[in-house]
């Protein structure tokens, strides 16, 4: 697209990279001496392991971890984390309801997950909280991989900050019906596959 875009001398952002692709910070840390490594990676979304909320599944995520790495120093262990190096426009996380068996078949994991409507993020680089709404779910009804049925739940496009909670809509094939998002966050709880949230305006977060 950008070199045909440039053909016809014209500009392409792709929107992909404007909105929903966000940069992670890897830093390892050595527990002898101390020294501190790190590197960046491109994300689309984040894959979390579904907890009590999707706010403790991040929690979990962004959590210090320990790990084998053998350090210059001469010590053996090291503590790594995450953090974000950069925020999208549009963060789609992940939750991970499908998980392998001992005996590697595919198993599909029920757990309710209770759905936060807001997240509060910040990056390595500054430490202002940035708000996140939930503006739409994906879920999966089945029991398996390879079978199943999806429906989406989503705020209206054109609704107002003002009503954006209660202006939803289900889309289940040709059937949509009206909802509000206190009832989809408590209906999807065990179903919810993708989660959407938008990042706020300065002015919406007042």
């Amino acid at each position: 697209m950008k070199s045909a875009a440039a053909a016809e001398t014209l500009s392409y952002t792709c929107p992909v990279e404007a909105h929903i692709s966000f940069q992670m910070l890897n830093t390892r840390q050595c527990a002898g001496c101390g020294h501190e490594s790190g590197r960046t990676e491109k994300y689309l979304n984040l894959s979390l392991v579904s907890k009590d909320s999707v706010s403790q599944g991040l929690l979990e995520y962004l959590k210090a971890e320990q790990l084998e790495y053998k350090c210059h120093c001469g010590a053996s262990e090291s503590w790594q984390r995450r953090s974000f190096s950069t925020l999208p426009n549009v963060l789609i996380v992940h939750l991970q309801r499908f998980e392998v068996t001992p005996f590697f078949t595919v198993k599909k994991t029920h757990e309710a997950v209770s759905l936060s409507t807001e997240l509060l993020l910040s990056t390595n680089q500054s430490a202002e909280k940035i708000k996140y709404s939930l503006k739409s779910v994906v879920s999966h009804f089945g029991s398996g991989v390879k079978s199943g049925h999806y429906v989406c739940d989503g705020v209206y496009r054109n609704a107002s900050p003002e009503n954006g909670n209660t202006c939803w809509a289900t889309y289940n094939d040709d059937l949509v019906q009206e909802t509000t998002v206190s009832h989809v966050c408590q209906q999807r709880q065990t179903t919810a596959y993708l989660l959407f949230y938008q990042k706020q305006r300065k002015q919406e977060s007042s």
